[in-house]
């Protein structure tokens, strides 16, 4: 996994605050692959709040807090708000293939 601890430490703990604390985070993508170089952080987020404004407002919220922790780097995010009937196939492949942060 190429996240530094304290990188990998700011992302759970910014998911927290912003999730709540049953939030389960996933990286997944080119970051999980310790031969590959660059890339974004993408990351997969399941979050209890079912509130779709609510959602919207702690993306954003965590998003910031992220860029001011990590830098200007490109983060991807992909969340699963609580009570969705929607399921996509990045889900599944995301929690298959990715590493569980929280």
């Amino acid at each position: 996994m190429r996240l530094t601890a304290p990188q990998a430490a700011q992302i759970c703990h910014g998911a927290i605050h912003h999730f709540g604390a049953n939030t389960k985070v996933w990286l997944f993508g080119s970051r999980v692959d310790d031969h590959q170089r660059g890339g974004d952080i993408d990351l997969y987020i399941e979050t209890g709040i079912a509130d779709a404004a609510a959602v919207v407002d702690a993306r954003l919220c965590f998003l910031r807090a992220l860029h001011l922790a990590l830098g200007e780097q490109k983060i991807d995010l992909v969340l699963r708000r609580s009570g969705s009937s929607i399921d996509l196939p990045i889900y599944h492949a995301a929690k298959a293939h990715g590493a569980r942060l929280l």
